[in-house]
């Protein structure tokens, strides 16, 4: 049967020494998986595509090599973006913080980017009916959704299943307080008991490495 349409789920494009390439992920409604490189086109069916991500992920995890990381339990948007951070990778620590001590990126009155506590966070503001900077924001997981269904679905989770959920955990990099990936996850906490204590993972890189270079920090 031919199928009625296809969706991206996930493309780059990128330039090295040989020239520039193109990637994509294409689920084919009705037909399968299909990875395009360049001209290259892999046909797989929706079973052996999540093959190939499970394998991906175990080989990622052997050749970071740091006892308590694990790809499986990352977001797969996330570990795409600081794959190239990975080599610099050389300890994961889980300790227990307030969640209320969590830092968070928002906008300032101007819009430039600054660093402010947890309870000023575009996610707990929209939890409280203010959805202005969190419908701005440019998110890219959870594809169909948008940010208000994004918000509400992980909400729920939370509420259904606690945190952390699967072993996902909020992540910090290095000893800087500044939520790298989970700040809904954080918020959704902090909205539902503002003094709880909750498990998180610190990513401690060679020499500070991929900290936030001079954050500007708001008490506002």
């Amino acid at each position: 049967m031919s199928n009625p349409g296809v969706i991206e789920l996930f493309g780059f494009r990128f330039a090295n020494n040989s020239g520039t390439h193109s990637f994509r992920v294409e689920d084919n409604i009705g037909e399968a998986i299909h990875i395009h490189f360049d001209d290259i086109r892999l046909d797989l069916t929706v079973k052996e595509f999540h093959k190939l991500v499970d394998d991906t992920l175990e080989a990622i995890t052997a050749n970071v090599d740091v006892k308590g990381f694990d790809a499986g339990k990352c977001d797969p948007l996330f570990l795409f973006e600081v794959a190239q951070c990975l080599p610099w990778l050389r300890e994961v620590k889980t300790e227990y913080m307030p969640v209320k001590d969590i830092i968070v990126d928002t906008l300032d009155n101007n819009g430039k980017r600054v660093y402010r506590n947890i309870k000023h966070s575009r996610v707990v503001k929209a939890l409280h009916g203010d959805h202005a900077e969190n419908d701005k924001h440019r998110q890219q997981n959870l594809i169909g959704l948008n940010n208000r269904q994004r918000l509400f679905r992980i909400f729920n989770s939370i509420k259904e299943n606690g945190y952390p959920f699967k072993d996902e955990h909020i992540l910090l990099f290095n000893e800087q307080n500044i939520v790298r990936d989970g700040q809904h996850k954080a918020a959704v906490i902090y909205v539902l008991s503002p003094d709880a204590v909750i498990p998180i993972q610190r990513w401690i890189f060679q020499n500070n490495l991929f900290s936030v270079s001079n954050p500007v920090y708001s008490s506002d």
